[in-house]
């Protein structure tokens, strides 16, 4: 298996998510925080960030997370790293770890092959959240 070519340290509070039920399903919204440290790119997430999940009636999770990294490319140059990471779940599961499809958009040229290859993500959970780590599937 290859190695992970990030891994997002994400940071969640708890008293922060808002969540309610319905006849026809459930949503939850996670506001987090959090920060990567690699390689390629090293930055912090910035205010804004939420993972929205919704449960239709029929059980089935869909997830959403946007989020937007401020800091430096592997050349030192600062940069905007955005992601939207994606994935559905069976009723009544909580994989661990989780598996998701991110895609990627930033206003770096050296980071600018992120936006052309394809990526996998995988979630685990952490005592105040969870690390996601990003695979080039294409390797």
């Amino acid at each position: 298996m290859s190695e992970p070519i990030m891994i997002f340290n994400i940071t969640i509070k708890p008293e922060e998510i808002s969540h309610f039920e319905s006849a026809s399903g459930q949503v939850t919204i996670i506001p987090f925080g959090g920060s990567v440290k690699s390689d390629i790119f090293s930055g912090k997430v910035l205010p804004g960030a939420a993972d929205v999940q919704v449960t239709n009636a029929a059980g089935i999770r869909h997830m959403c997370a946007k989020y937007m990294f401020e800091g430096v490319d592997m050349n030192g140059n600062a940069c905007h790293l955005f992601v939207e990471n994606n994935g559905y779940f069976e009723p009544n599961s909580s994989p661990s770890p989780f598996h998701a499809c991110p895609i990627f958009m930033t206003d770096s040229e050296a980071l600018s092959f992120l936006t052309m290859s394809k990526y996998r993500a995988e979630g685990h959970g952490t005592e105040n959240g969870v690390d996601i780590y990003i695979f080039d599937t294409s390797k």
